[in-house]
């Protein structure tokens, strides 16, 4: 039988806001200092720096007082050199898990070709963060949004399985590290999180299982 992940699914973004049909609502607190959160890179920003950027990561650059630099840090820029590769860094207490997922918007690609891709992507994120032995990570999909391309609908499971796979794979070490770290993955869109619930009910009823064993507590619903 597989380990569990202590995983839950939260109605708000790794910032702690959701998108309603009214518009945006702060539901949760921002993240903790030293608390990393995934931030959904694209390569254009690595390389060219995160000024000008939109969507989720320009929201997340905005929260590391970076959205006017003209560049990344230089470990942030050695490190992720083409898709599929992530890097954790600090600014100042704000900790930050950078992760350039495939872009799937306008490319003719298999089922199969996507969730390898994933699973690349989700890998390279939990390595990163199994190295730095924190507790806990607030992540989000990869490749959502505008990312998805003709993936969209999928993208729940994709995501479930994709990071399953990539959970399994770790080598023993990395794998308990993460194990007992607390994971969220933040739905942003209020119209999306049913279906991920729903994709990740397996998983999330195994982690409250795994929780319950250790005397852990539970994983509330905010």
């Amino acid at each position: 039988m597989s380990k569990a992940m202590r995983i839950a699914i939260r109605p708000f973004g790794v910032l702690g806001t959701t998108m309603t049909s009214n518009g945006i609502k702060k539901v949760a607190a921002a993240p903790a200092p030293g608390l990393p959160i995934v931030d959904p890179a694209g390569l254009h920003h690595i390389r060219n720096g995160p000024r000008g950027a939109g969507g989720a990561a320009g929201q997340i650059y905005r929260w590391l007082d970076i959205a006017d630099d003209d560049a990344f840090p230089l470990p942030v820029c050695s490190a992720i050199q083409a898709p599929l590769q992530a890097k954790l860094h600090f600014y100042g207490t704000k900790a930050c898990l950078h992760v350039v997922g495939p872009d799937f918007n306008g490319r003719s690609c298999s089922h199969g070709q996507a969730l390898g891709e994933l699973v690349d992507a989700y890998s390279a994120m939990l390595r990163e963060f199994a190295k730095s032995r924190l507790g806990g990570l607030r992540m989000l999909p990869i490749s959502g949004g505008i990312f998805a391309g003709a993936f969209a609908p999928e993208l729940p499971r994709l995501t479930c399985s994709a990071l399953r796979i990539a959970f399994d794979a770790l080598p023993s070490n990395m794998q308990h590290v993460v194990s007992v770290a607390r994971l969220d993955m933040c739905i942003f869109m209020e119209n999306e999180y049913d279906a991920f619930v729903e994709a990740f009910k397996e998983e999330t009823e195994k982690a409250q299982m795994f929780a319950d064993s250790l005397n852990m507590g539970s994983t509330p619903r905010l």
